[in-house]
């Protein structure tokens, strides 16, 4: 799939000026698209009133939730780093020698 020149607040912002009631040539005009191309952004992204907020939203909860996950794995890791050292102390004072 071709990927647009248009980010989603350019898509957001040419849907939203029409919404507010400017006419559709003076949209498409300043835009630099043509009719088509804004039908079809409205036929997609119409139907999600905060499309650019709300997905911003989840990019900055992703990135915290990947944060979290890191330092899980991080402090799993030392406490198996703890365990495997007890193990092996214990190991080393419960053989016969």
């Amino acid at each position: 799939m071709k990927r647009s020149p248009f980010s989603s607040d350019q898509i957001a912002a040419a849907l939203k000026q029409e919404e507010l009631g400017m006419p559709l040539a003076d949209v498409i005009k300043q835009a630099g698209i043509t009719e088509r191309t804004f039908l079809n952004w409205k036929r997609q992204y119409g139907g999600l009133p905060d499309y650019p907020q709300d997905l911003k939203c989840l990019q900055e909860e992703n990135a915290k939730l990947k944060q979290i996950v890191a330092e899980l794995t991080l402090e799993n890791a030392r406490l198996q780093d703890v365990l495997e050292d007890k193990r092996s102390k214990h190991e080393h004072y419960s053989s016969p020698s």
